[in-house]
């Protein structure tokens, strides 16, 4: 799992899951840029931990759902850290949980903007970079979300589908150029995201849920971080194309 001598940048990389991978990454000897929207205070947070560990540590900012900017985001992390050879995508929108029949095409357009629009377009910008590199991995988080298919959740369903994808097709698309591109469908993990379904199912109807995963508790940012580290690192350097659930057991649980 080392990851010496690599570059790596962290699309969503403020708090989460994506803070978790940026603070993996670096223990395992990588340099690290962030990309975030609006968290200054939490990004310069990052910055800090991770250049506490020795390495160097980068933050450019922009709004995923604007491809312009994202990919002048991405170039400046590329030119700051001399190139990128790692691509962790961790971003992704907070929704309403509502049913088909009640979430509003506004509020449809903006979560798809932003979480799957947005994770084309951090593609879009860095696979230039990750060829020039020579070789390079891509990890995208994804979500359970697409295989259950909760009710109320049809926008993170569709929107974590396509994410999925759309990392099979990069797999397919850039294994010539030597880049893997993999993804990891988490299940319930202690974020921000997480709290926000917790509170629209309230706390009888969490606790059920919870009870109903084989290993009875929510995951946490740093066990998602060690799997996308290892998925980036040699030690994967077959595995392409493949889309990981790391659930607990809450998928074969039902």
């Amino acid at each position: 799992m080392d990851l010496e001598g690599q570059r790596l940048l962290v699309v969503g990389g403020s708090r989460g899951v994506g803070r978790a991978i940026a603070l993996a990454g670096a223990e395992r000897g990588a340099d690290v840029a962030i990309l975030y929207r609006s968290r200054v205070e939490e990004a310069e947070a990052v910055l800090g931990a991770v250049r506490a560990k020795g390495r160097q540590a980068h933050a450019v900012q922009a709004d995923l759902a604007d491809a312009e900017a994202t990919q002048s985001a991405i170039d400046a992390a590329a030119e700051a850290m001399g190139g990128i050879s790692l691509l962790a995508h961790a971003a992704g929108a907070m929704g309403q949980w509502a049913s088909v029949a009640e979430i509003s095409p506004a509020e449809w357009q903006r979560y798809i903007a932003v979480d799957l629009n947005g994770c084309f377009h951090a593609l879009h910008a860095a696979i230039p970079h990750l060829r020039q590199s020579g070789s390079g991995a891509v990890v995208a988080i994804s979500s359970i979300a697409s295989q259950m298919c909760q009710a109320r959740n049809a926008q993170g369903a569709a929107a974590k589908a396509g994410v999925e994808a759309l990392i099979r097709v990069t797999a397919k698309e850039e294994a010539r150029h030597g880049i893997r591109a993999n993804a990891i469908a988490i299940g319930l993990t202690a974020t921000d995201m997480a709290q926000t379904a917790f509170d629209a199912w309230g706390p009888e109807t969490t606790a059920r849920i919870v009870k109903g995963i084989p290993l009875q508790r929510v995951g946490t940012p740093e066990e998602v971080a060690g799997v996308a580290c290892f998925m980036m690192s040699t030690a994967c350097s077959y595995l392409t194309g493949k889309v990981l659930q790391l659930d607990g057991g809450q998928i074969i649980a039902g």
